[in-house]
């Protein structure tokens, strides 16, 4: 059984510019009429001089949250029945790059993350010098996440950082941004949630990884679908054939391309744990 990704990951750095384009921030959403709006109010109108688009991605909702986010200025993108935060995220970003997004980004509807930090995460996408950035509670502001919580995502960032090879400081952040390339081969194979699969999909397709600091406030409406054994069950099992499935194209892929065969020793660090300078959290 495979336990890691085939090789590390590209490190960020100097690259082209985004093209043209807006920015696109979507929300997937279900039941959260009570904070929808209040989110939705909160995205910039322009970041680095680009349009912003704000889609919410109504996940089946049985309350007022499409209704609530069309009138506070939303496109609202319906789906019957309640599929899953996987696919409502698998959505988002394919109707970002429907709408040729420059960068894609997105947060959850139940004002844990403040999307007026949007130009923070999508800058360094927009400069060239990442594929995809994730929002680190872990190195920015935490207003409040409950102890069982925060020991829950510490270790599963952990795992992750593992099998991902990479210096991952925020594993199940719910705030993140793609450029439009990551965004059109992002796959996400599971229902349920995107968090480690979209992460481990991206790094093995050599996509840039990097965090930058956030703001986070746990939820006080609503609750969370977040279940932990539940949780567990459904996401564990997940990762490990999200790793069998690109070793499997790692082996079937051209031995030309010498990272899969002979990855670069700098980013190489077989020691559990030990993780390369270059991905430390960095505010852009």
């Amino acid at each position: 059984m495979a336990l890691r990704l085939p090789a590390p990951p590209d490190p960020p750095g100097h690259g082209p510019p985004a093209g043209p384009g807006p920015v696109v921030v979507f929300l997937p959403a279900h039941d959260e009429e009570a904070t929808v709006a209040a989110v939705v109010a909160r995205v910039p109108e322009l970041v680095a001089g680009r349009r912003v688009e704000c889609l919410v991605v109504d996940d089946g909702s049985g309350d007022r949250t499409a209704e609530l986010a069309a009138a506070a200025g939303a496109t609202v993108l319906s789906v019957a029945g309640n599929r899953g935060l996987g696919a409502a995220v698998r959505l988002g970003l394919a109707a970002a790059v429907e709408r040729g997004a420059a960068a894609v980004a997105f947060c959850d509807a139940d004002c844990e993350y403040d999307p007026a930090e949007l130009e923070r995460l999508v800058a360094p996408i927009l400069e060239g010098r990442a594929d995809y950035v994730v929002g680190s509670r872990f190195a920015g502001e935490i207003r409040r996440m409950l102890p069982q919580r925060r020991l829950g995502n510490l270790a599963l960032t952990g795992l992750l950082r593992f099998v991902a090879r990479a210096p991952i400081g925020d594993g199940q952040s719910g705030f993140r941004a793609l450029s439009r390339a990551a965004a059109a081969e992002a796959e996400i194979v599971h229902d349920y949630n995107y968090a480690q699969i979209l992460t481990l999909d991206l790094l093995a397709k050599r996509h840039r990884y990097l965090e930058v600091p956030i703001g986070y406030r746990f939820r006080t409406t609503g609750r969370s679908f977040v279940r932990p054994l539940r949780y567990l069950r459904q996401v564990v099992p997940t990762v490990w054939r999200e790793l069998d499935r690109h070793h499997r194209a790692a082996a079937s892929s051209s031995p030309s391309d010498p990272r899969l065969t002979h990855p670069d020793p700098r980013f190489t660090h077989p020691i559990p744990g030990r993780v390369p300078r270059w991905g430390s959290v960095a505010d852009p």
